[in-house]
């Protein structure tokens, strides 16, 4: 089974319940090791502290909560390493977020110091109504949909092993709210690098 950690972010850790691939999210501080039921586990964590609430327990689990700060021009990285744990490294992810539920939304996701997905709206950021929120496509997701998350994965290549996303660059107001935020590694890099090992002669 391909590498796939999700964090769900919220106030308290039984509030609702994961799904195999997730873990709560509380605003631990990096490095904390987060362990699935999948048998996955990973480093991660905020850089500096955060606020963190439980939302509405009838949403999707990756909607229920969220971790929050203010847009005061101070990024709040959450930083996630790829290299530790059972996590492989680096390579292909399938990258899911929502980021939203009212306020404006100012993030980023790296690879290491890499842009990958900006969500900055070149400084604006994106103003969500509640039960709103922004997916890796940087699309906003609809009420009428949030018993069931519709958001849409994006492929990102991350050729470093640090995996951070930032909110709060731009100091604009408002609040921005990380509800989930997933890398599922891409089954064709494992394969793609068992083929390159079999013809150098490698790991037969």
């Amino acid at each position: 089974m391909a590498f796939d950690m999700g964090f769900d972010f919220r106030g308290t850790a039984g509030y609702v319940t994961d799904p195999a691939y997730g873990v709560p999210v509380l605003g631990e501080t990096y490095p904390h090791t987060y362990s699935n039921s999948n048998g996955d586990s990973i480093n991660a964590g905020w850089a500096t502290s955060v606020s963190a609430y439980d939302n509405n327990a009838t949403y999707d689990v990756r909607l229920a909560g969220a971790n929050y700060h203010s847009n005061d021009g101070t990024p709040r990285a959450f930083t996630v390493d790829l290299s530790s744990g059972s996590a492989p490294g680096a390579g292909s992810y399938n990258v899911d977020l929502a980021i939203g539920d009212g306020g404006t939304q100012d993030f980023a996701v790296y690879d290491n110091t890499t842009v990958v997905i900006d969500g900055t709206n070149g400084g604006s950021g994106y103003v969500t109504a509640g039960i709103h929120w922004i997916d890796a496509t940087l699309t906003d997701r609809t009420s009428g949909q949030f018993t069931t998350w519709p958001g849409v994965a994006a492929t990102k290549a991350f050729a470093s092993t640090t995996a951070k996303i930032t909110m709060n660059q731009n100091n604009i107001g408002s609040l921005s709210t990380l509800a989930h935020f997933r890398l599922t590694l891409q089954a064709t890099t494992t394969v793609v690098r068992q083929h390159m090992l079999t013809l150098l002669g490698v790991g037969a």
